[in-house]
């Protein structure tokens, strides 16, 4: 049996088709096999990993050996290359990338082959096969996650433009529109490292048990990520928007500057422009972030909304700071490898930066670096989420690269959380600038930014400005006294409340300090995460940095997340565990960390409380509908605010004591 399983129209779909026909050319009983199986699986998301799209995967798995015409040397896996008397294969897996440039758009430099695209009224070659490769390691680690390591996969590249006499002289990976299944086979002879025995060759990419676990309609290869109702409303505000044009006008003409409170959706908006410079002119942007565990958000978002991130479709990519600017540093041959990179991180930018002002890396080395690297560099806008947390450098090694005019950026008022806070009108001209101001809160029900804001001022955070929608009433908050690690029953009890609205339990967000994060060998979890595991809960617990990685893809998983990485991430009932925790620890890592202590009358522990009261307002302001605060029993600068506010708001607030 031969089947297509997938996206069933597009270039992707056509060339599955043809391949089909290609096969069944050379097995026509195929069509009718109960014994063999081959699957085509069309437009395959690997959801959560960086590289998500696979034009095609091809498995095949026989129940004996079938026998194919040779007409290359093949190369064994030992020995010398040989034409072979005798060529069976058992089964294979192939990784595909489609590909229809005719031969003006296509190059070989030796084997490898690139394709050219226009973008940014240039041409930009493409290099496809190192491409290629990076989508066949994705798709082994995939499958590795689901439990099958012990497997080999041939990455390729069909060419439908292009014709066999096309190409250089094989061996290589490519394949043209007239290459019969035979010869694709012969490729795989050439480059798969077949074994062999005298003069007879025999292709095997695994074993039965490995193959029939993958042909099963059992095995999770065709993942579906369904979105919730929560997911639907953000998918509605980010293509749905009534974004002003003069707000997308601005792009690739001024620096745009978002400035706003935590709340006031900064990132939506953020996201709201490079979908419609996607939509509207097929811009291809990237988003840049500290936190980790915002970009597995956001691409989780992406990714419902099924946008690309190709060179030729445009799209929209989301990345850490660090992953980009180390990108960067090894593209420009500034170093070697990633190696004791992160501890090195400020020495290292300061090191680039150099270059970059002393000429040492010139403006045509950075062309240069986009041109061989257009996957990875080449933007037409990027937009900056949390942007006040900028040191200098990064904004001046951001601005060398791109030019401020492509730069849009999310500025937070009073969420800064490193030592000094980016001046991003610095050395720019006015006319070379365009702020924004937004001071409605768009996340929060009504009540609940009331309740920020009094909790706010109780504890002494000054021009706190954020004003309650009015077009979002209703909102609760439930202050919990005592230790609520253990008491699932009120997990339980809030997971019930919002499945009676349709959410799921995706579309809740826990936070939890340091002090609930143990650290078991290789291994990092929260203690409320394992708590809710023991008692047959699914988590997504992104207090595991490898977790972070990639995104939640079930639906029934509560997210969790240390309060350090809440920032930018939503959810319909927030959870702080440990909240009165959470403010002492950044009580006293500020008083731990060398600080100017500003004015005369400041002293250090007023500076630090302010520090810690600014961030403690940030996984308040995380919530939609339902806001959960836990605090213990012993007394505290939070637990008295809290206690002042629950006074004035009764009506919404509710404090129990376990």
């Amino acid at each position: 049996m031969i089947e297509i399983v997938g996206v069933n129209s597009g270039k992707e779909f056509e060339a599955a088709v043809h391949i089909r026909k290609q096969i069944l050319a050379v097995w026509p009983d195929l069509s009718q096999s109960r014994d063999d199986h081959i699957k085509i699986f069309v437009g395959l998301k690997l959801y959560g990993r960086k590289i998500e799209d696979i034009d095609l995967v091809v498995i095949g798995h026989f129940a004996a050996t079938r026998e194919f015409s040779t007409e290359f040397k093949f190369y064994p896996r030992e020995g010398d290359p040989f034409i072979p008397r005798r060529a069976r294969v058992k089964n294979f897996l192939l990784v595909i990338e489609t590909k229809s440039h005719d031969a003006t758009g296509v190059k070989f430099d030796d084997k490898v082959a690139s394709v050219r695209y226009r973008r940014g009224g240039r041409g930009i070659w493409e290099p496809v096969t190192e491409k290629n490769r990076q989508q066949m390691f994705e798709f082994k680690a995939y499958l590795a996650e689901r439990g099958v390591s012990r497997v080999y996969a041939q990455d390729l590249i069909f060419f439908s433009g292009l014709r066999e006499a096309d190409f250089p002289k094989r061996p290589h990976n490519c394949f043209g529109i007239d290459a019969s299944f035979e010869r694709i086979l012969n490729i795989l002879g050439q480059i798969s490292g077949p074994s062999c025995e005298k003069r007879d060759v025999f292709i095997s990419f695994g074993s039965d048990d490995v193959f029939h676990a993958l042909i099963s309609p059992d095995f999770p290869l065709l993942q579906t990520l369904e979105p919730t109702p929560i997911d639907r409303s953000k998918m509605d505000r980010i293509v749905k928007a009534a974004l002003a044009d003069t707000w997308l006008d601005d792009l690739g003409r001024k620096q745009v500057v978002i400035r706003g409170r935590g709340g006031v959706g900064k990132t939506v908006i953020l996201l709201q422009m490079a979908y419609r410079a996607f939509d509207r002119e097929q811009m291809r942007s990237m988003m840049l972030t500290y936190n980790k565990a915002l970009v597995a958000d956001m691409r989780r978002t992406m990714a419902l909304l099924g946008v690309p991130r190709s060179i030729e479709k445009g799209g929209i990519s989301i990345e850490t700071v660090h992953a980009f600017i180390g990108r960067v540093m090894i593209g420009l041959g500034i170093m070697q490898s990633y190696g004791g990179f992160l501890e090195a991180y400020e020495e290292r930018k300061e090191l680039l930066l150099q270059y970059l002002r002393d000429g040492a890396v010139s403006r045509s080395d950075i062309d240069e670096l986009v041109a061989n690297e257009p996957h990875e560099f080449l933007w037409d806008i990027i937009f900056v989420d949390e942007g006040q947390d900028w040191p200098a450098n990064e904004v001046e090694i951001l601005r060398a690269i791109y030019g401020p005019e492509r730069i849009a950026v999310a500025d937070g008022v009073d969420q800064f959380v490193r030592d000094s806070v980016a001046d991003w009108s610095k050395g720019l001209a006015r006319e070379q600038l365009r702020p924004r101001r937004l001071t409605r809160c768009l996340r929060m029900k009504a009540n609940l930014a009331l309740f920020v804001s009094d909790f706010a001022e109780t504890i002494a955070l000054q021009d706190w400005d954020l004003e309650p929608n009015p077009d979002a009433n209703g909102g609760r908050v439930l202050i919990v006294e005592g230790d609520l690690t253990g008491r699932t029953d009120i997990y339980e009890r809030l997971c019930d409340e919002a499945a009676a609205l349709g959410n799921y339990p995706v579309d809740l967000l826990a936070c939890v300090p340091p002090q609930l994060v143990r650290h078991d060998a290789d291994e990092a979890y929260s203690v409320p995460g394992r708590k809710l595991i023991q008692s047959g809960k699914a988590v997504w617990d992104a207090s595991a940095v490898d977790v972070r990685s990639h995104f939640p893809t079930d639906r029934d998983a509560l997210r969790i997340v240390q309060y350090d990485s809440c920032r930018g991430l939503e959810g319909w009932t927030v959870i702080n565990y440990a909240f009165d925790q959470f403010w002492t620890y950044k009580y006293e890592q500020w008083l731990a960390s060398p600080q100017d202590l500003g004015g005369l009358l400041d002293t250090a522990e007023e500076r630090a409380a302010a520090f810690a009261s600014r961030w403690a307002v940030i996984p308040l302001t995380r919530a939609m509908d339902t806001l959960v605060i836990n605090i213990s029993t012993q007394n505290s600068v939070v637990r008295e605010a809290l206690k002042a506010v629950h006074q004035r708001r009764e009506d919404f607030v509710e404090w129990v004591t376990l």
